[in-house]
């Protein structure tokens, strides 16, 4: 049987539902964070102390920057992240994780990593970076919106 485009991003989203059911439950019982803030606050703790331009933060996450600001207000509310002045003078409004937002996450993050790696654990080692190479080509590519 072979695999169609259709049957494989079908069989991507359920993939991806499931986990993402599985770390919503973890990173909510021990962190008290769900797996869309945790992906928010993991791109800021990536970016640095500069964080990221929202608009930047918006697309990458695949979120409207109203949705955006939204999080932003609740996570800002617990202290973890803020919006601050862009650096070097840049006027965009920028995202970035605060000193409670990047303690949470070191202890998110192991979380996380444990739950992936047994996502992944059926999968043939070897070919773990080229499957991860596709799944990065496929998020870069600019998909048309209705």
């Amino acid at each position: 049987m072979s695999t169609t485009a259709l049957d494989f991003c079908l069989d991507l989203g359920r993939a991806h539902a499931s986990l993402s059911l599985k770390l919503n439950e973890d990173l909510g019982a021990f962190h008290g964070l769900d797996y869309e803030d945790f992906t928010l606050l993991h791109l800021l703790l990536r970016a640095g102390n500069g964080g990221m331009p929202m608009a930047g933060l918006a697309h990458t996450l695949g979120l409207p920057m109203s949705a955006l600001v939204r999080k932003m207000v609740l996570l800002e509310k617990t202290g973890l992240a803020e919006r601050v002045a862009g650096p070097d003078g840049d006027t965009r409004r920028h995202a970035a994780i605060r000193g409670g937002g990047k303690k949470l996450m070191q202890a998110a993050v192991t979380t996380v990593e444990a739950i992936c790696a047994d996502a992944v654990k059926t999968l043939d080692a070897q070919r773990l970076p080229d499957i991860h190479a596709a799944l990065r080509a496929l998020c870069e590519q600019d998909t048309p919106h209705a």
